[in-house]
């Protein structure tokens, strides 16, 4: 069986490595470059391997980011009603009643609201894994008119001294477990549509819940 020369032409045996009649190599590229075949190879082997462990960790990440995202529902722009549990953060909140009074405490500890007391009992779960501690600063009422009224320290006082209620602030909560406790707030009279505006952490988008 024969083949022509790559340089000359010439019919040479199709098995030649070299023509000879002009001694040209007749051997492919990769032939005569062994060492450099061998060195392209391993090259691209490992660029597959590289290319398919990427793709493999790339599809494994992005599983856990769309389960963060669905358990950090945003319900800033939501407002829940009484008996509704609504989650802020690793913290779940439910207002299981809420009562108004002009006075609050016993002869001893009676203190007198400025406008009205509004006494709100508040159930939060810890929903997390690590506990938690609420602050009076995670808890205040605002109303239609832009308002923003903190917990009365003074009501809070005169209710927890003569009835011995929870009081919420800086209570700890372990995970998976709950507290139930009060806050006190003196409302004006001309308080408009009052929310409970409650957050599960200091940066947290917060969640309002109806007082009315």
């Amino acid at each position: 069986m024969k083949k022509k020369c790559k340089s000359c032409q010439t019919e040479i045996d199709a098995k030649a490595k070299k023509c000879p009649h002009c001694q040209a190599d007749q051997r492919s590229w990769f032939g005569r470059h062994p060492i450099l075949t061998g060195i392209i190879a391993i090259i691209i082997v490992f660029g597959v391997i590289g290319a398919a462990g990427g793709s493999k960790s790339g599809t494994q990440s992005s599983n856990p980011t769309a389960e963060t995202a669905s358990n950090k529902q945003d319900n800033s722009q939501k407002v829940f009603g009484l008996n509704e549990t609504v989650q802020d953060g690793d913290l779940a909140f439910t207002v299981t009643d809420v009562t108004t009074a002009k006075t609050l405490g016993n002869s001893f500890t009676q203190k007198n609201a400025q406008g009205t007391f509004y006494v709100v009992t508040v159930k939060i779960e810890n929903k997390g894994n690590k506990t938690a501690t609420f602050d009076s600063s995670m808890g205040k009422v605002t109303d239609d008119k832009g308002r923003e009224f903190e917990r009365s320290i003074e009501g809070q006082t005169a209710k927890g001294l003569a009835q011995g209620n929870v009081d919420l602030f800086l209570q700890q909560i372990q995970p998976s477990l709950s507290v139930t406790g009060d806050l006190v707030f003196d409302l004006p009279s001309d308080v408009s549509n009052p929310m409970l505006l409650v957050k599960g952490s200091y940066f947290g988008k917060g969640a309002k819940i109806k007082l009315q």
